[in-house]
């Protein structure tokens, strides 16, 4: 979507007073820059225009014409700017130079000789004899940190914070950018050595307004890795007096020093009223015309190495600088962007070349863009949402809105591209994306009048697509293998859905209404929690020792959505607090009379094919879903040949039709209780033909509605704080139920326990009968019970059923000898079933 906001504001001026500059951007917001250093001589307007942002935290942005982010930019421009910075750097280390930093800054001010300019840097890097690691910060500066750490060689290494969470795999630090419209940075250095082994860190960012940042990320370097030699670079430093003082007081309290350096450095003085913070474009245009373009996709992903992550993951490439890049791969990885470059050409079909890096996906793509021809422009997507305005002056003339293929939660943005100014388009994406990822991106692209567009991966389309996010469970704590179908209406009434299941209808082609708990069966959830705690944490804490006993750490967990998944987060993080053992997790379907979603396990596989798959779940009812694990284990062998063993590992084990257990007690795990609120807003899974395709995982829906509600990270946090005083107790009981095998022999006793119910009470059809304290309250919650059989009418662990059976006015009896707590019956909706 397109927009050029008309506005009455007068144009954008900037009124000049010695080193004062006061720029008026929007309505009656201005600024007024005073420069304190400009050792290079660099025109303001060479640098940046002013704009108005949708940021309550700040209003305004200073949009850089160097960086290729929001401005297009002739790439070798680009890349001077983070040279130059390196070019400061080397002056300071007494250094040999390829070219002035004078010189370098002549040729970014006017364009001119930028190409030689860059060819000399490129020829000839600074060496660095002590280990000095670059600092890039997501999402703006990820290339201008690449671009500084490529004016050197030697000891160099590299590395970018990135807003990215990737699956299963831990942040070496983490900090927050106190004025972003997305906070929270991440450090995946594949070595951490790059950390400890740094004699100098050099932290890379566009611009430093208060430092705060820099402060953050420098607090969280030298608390984990002691360092204390730092360098804050940046183009633009418009710290107060105030900030300055700041940096000076956080070296002489940590021992450290911090030396900045910048093109251009001043005070500013923001005055007037923001712009309005309301999650949309202003002015935005929403019925652009669109027309369809040439549309190519090009493969470039036999020319870059992949990041090899212990987990198996190939999807990120190694040469970005997402996981550290030492010098001598940047050097090896020249040659992959000269033959791209030359791949990429030909392709050409006119004098004027948009070249489109994704997000933080900037450097590689600026870097062929580079080695393309002449005529060519370089810019990127972004996650900064911006005020457009047709005005003189202001830095944003049109915008474009649209969900990030990566993930359709969060908006990207397209800036200042007028439809008709390109002959071609080339987008620039890391990772392979469907047609349906790309949908809202490409819905943009049609309206820009470009009459071609290519579509540039650096992954090969091979194997199973990974999954979009869902649900309301952290990505470090599970990864939900599932397609996301809320828009789909499923729901049907209890009593509906009951006639309709035992009509012949299968279960998962619907859903049934989420029950929303009433204010005292929340308190019976609070303090059914409260008491059991320290139970399921001991439980949870059995199962995670017996599973490391049977398979060793090299396993990864997955559990069977969705009454497995919370039980999959709490043996996560027992591994990680107990072990420091951080294992995948993913949640994946399993079906009654369908299977299993063989897409997810044959991604498990494919994402990690040295590790062992250990299936989760929360507890055993007649062992239905233990028999359908089992077929489905033998069917994927058959047709993938996939050896993947069927052990299930529950926190509770009633049915003893499970040989990898916590407890064989049958007691209520509170996340049995709540439905979608404490399993992630995630739904019952779905498996239809109109719904999931041969490709898809199957299917769920996030009720995101509920978010108020949800209670899925309060329960796993409640229990994860009883692990360390369980370990002890639950190592020596692992230790014991591994060496007496016969005691965890599975004896199938509550199947025997469900054929006697099922000829005391005539019931035909076995799937009426729901056993165990968990299935009863589901049968209570969501299906039409007929009765209840309880084992004892005292037994303390079932206060909740008694209440849920009497606002539902179910009758309850007593059945001695189960080796359940209870057992729900449905109500038979035949005649003849009972």
């Amino acid at each position: 979507m397109g927009c050029c906001m008309k506005t009455k504001t007068s144009p954008v001026s900037s009124q000049k007073n010695g080193n004062r500059q006061l720029f008026n951007i929007l309505g009656d917001l201005s600024v007024q820059i005073e420069v304190t250093h400009n050792p290079l001589k660099l025109p303001l307007d060479s640098l940046f225009q002013m704009a108005a942002r949708m940021n309550k935290k700040r209003g305004f942005l200073f949009v850089s014409k160097v960086l290729g982010k929001h401005v297009p930019v002739n790439p070798q421009v680009s890349l001077l700017s983070g040279m130059i910075l390196g070019l400061l750097y080397g002056q300071r280390l007494n250094l040999a130079l390829p070219v002035s930093a004078e010189e370098a800054a002549a040729a970014i001010a006017s364009g001119e000789a930028a190409d030689d300019t860059y060819a000399r840097m490129m020829q000839h890097p600074m060496l660095l004899e002590e280990n000095t690691l670059f600092i890039g910060f997501a999402e703006t500066a990820t290339a201008l940190g690449h671009s500084m750490f490529h004016a050197f060689g030697g000891a160099a290494a590299y590395l970018h914070t990135t807003r990215e969470l990737i699956d299963n795999v831990s942040s070496c630090i983490n900090f927050e950018e106190e004025h972003s419209h997305a906070t929270a940075h991440r450090c995946y250095a594949s070595d951490p050595e790059l950390f400890s082994k740094a004699d100098t860190i050099v932290l890379v960012d566009d611009e430093m307004t208060t430092g705060k940042t820099t402060l953050n990320i420098i607090s969280d370097l030298h608390a984990k890795y002691g360092k204390t030699r730092f360098v804050a670079a940046s183009l633009l430093d418009w710290r107060s007096d105030e900030d300055q003082a700041r940096f000076r007081r956080y070296e002489e309290e940590l021992g450290i020093t911090i030396t900045c350096l910048s093109l251009v450095s001043g005070k500013i003085q923001v005055s007037g009223t923001p712009i309005g913070e309301d999650g949309s474009v202003a002015g935005l245009q929403q019925n652009r015309e669109e027309r369809e373009p040439l549309i190519q996709v090009i493969s470039v992903a036999d020319l870059f190495p992949h990041a090899a992550s212990e987990d198996g993951s190939s999807a990120y490439l190694s040469g970005t600088g997402r996981f550290g890049l030492r010098a001598e791969e940047e050097q090896e990885q020249l040659l992959a962007v000269r033959r791209a470059g030359e791949v990429l050409r030909p392709y050409r079909t006119g004098s004027r070349t948009l070249c489109m890096g994704t997000g933080e996906f900037m450097y590689l793509p600026m870097c062929i863009a580079a080695e393309m021809g002449e005529g060519v422009l370089y810019q990127s997507t972004t996650r900064s949402p911006i005020h457009p305005a047709a005005a003189e002056g202001y830095a944003v003339k049109s915008a474009y809105s649209y969900p990030s293929p990566e993930d359709k939660e969060v908006r990207n943005f397209m800036y200042n591209i007028t439809p008709g100014s390109y002959d071609d388009l080339f987008v620039f994406m890391e990772r392979r994306m469907s047609d349906e990822q790309m949908n809202g991106m490409m819905s943009v692209i049609r309206t820009l009048g470009i009459p071609a567009v290519y579509l540039v991966y650096f992954q090969e389309k091979t194997g199973i697509t990974g999954p979009e996010p869902i649900g309301s469970y952290s990505p470090e704590d599970v990864v939900f293998l599932l397609k996301d179908i809320s828009g789909a209406q499923l729901e049907r009434p209890t009593e509906d859905r009951e006639e309709a299941i035992q009509s012949g209808v299968h279960y998962s082609e619907m859903l049934p209404v989420e029950y929303r708990p009433t204010e005292q069966y929340l308190s019976l959830f609070h303090e059914t929690l409260g008491e059991s705690a320290s139970r399921i944490a001991e439980a949870a804490a059995i199962v995670a020792e017996l599973i490391l006993r049977k398979k060793g750490p090299g396993i990864v967990l997955a559990s069977l959505a969705r009454a497995g998944t919370p039980v999959g987060v709490l043996i996560k993080r027992y591994l990680k607090q107990i072990h420091s053992l951080d294992v995948p997790h993913y949640s994946l379907s399993i079906i009654r009379g369908k299977g299993m979603d063989e897409n997810a396990v044959r991604y498990i596989a494919q994402q990690h094919p040295d590790r062992k798959i250990q299936f989760l779940d929360g507890w055993t009812g007649k062992g239905a879903i233990r028999r359908v694990l089992a077929e489905s284990c033998r069917q994927l062998r058959e047709k993938y040949g996939l050896e993947v063993e069927d052990d299930l590992a529950v926190l509770a084990d009633p049915g003893r039709c499970a040989e990898t257990f916590g407890t064989r007690d049958d007691y209520l795990i509170p996340s049995a209780c709540l439905n979608a609120t404490v399993s992630g807003l995630v739904s019952r899974t779905v498996l239809r033909e109109d719904l999931i395709g041969p490709g898809d995982f199957h299917g769920a829906k996030y009720y995101r509605e509920w978010a108020g509600e949800d209670l899925s990270n309060h329960f796993v946090d409640w229990v994860s704080e009883h692990f360390r005083e369980a370990a002890r107790k639950a190592q020596l009981e692992a230790d014991q139920l591994h060496m007496q095998q016969d005691a965890c022999r599975a004896t199938w006793q509550g199947m025997k326990d469900i054929s006697r119910i099922q000829q005391d009470f005539g019931i035909q059809d076995i799937n009426l009968i729901k056993p165990g304290v968990g299935e009863t309250t589901r049968v209570l919650l969501r299906r039409v019970p007929w009765k209840i059989l309880v084992n004892r009418l005292d037994n303390p662990d079932l206060k909740h059923i008694m209440m849920l059976a009497e606002d539902r006015n179910v009758p309850v009896e007593e059945y001695p000898g189960l080796s359940y707590s209870c057992c729900g019956i449905i109500k038979p909706l035949k005649e003849g079933a009972v």
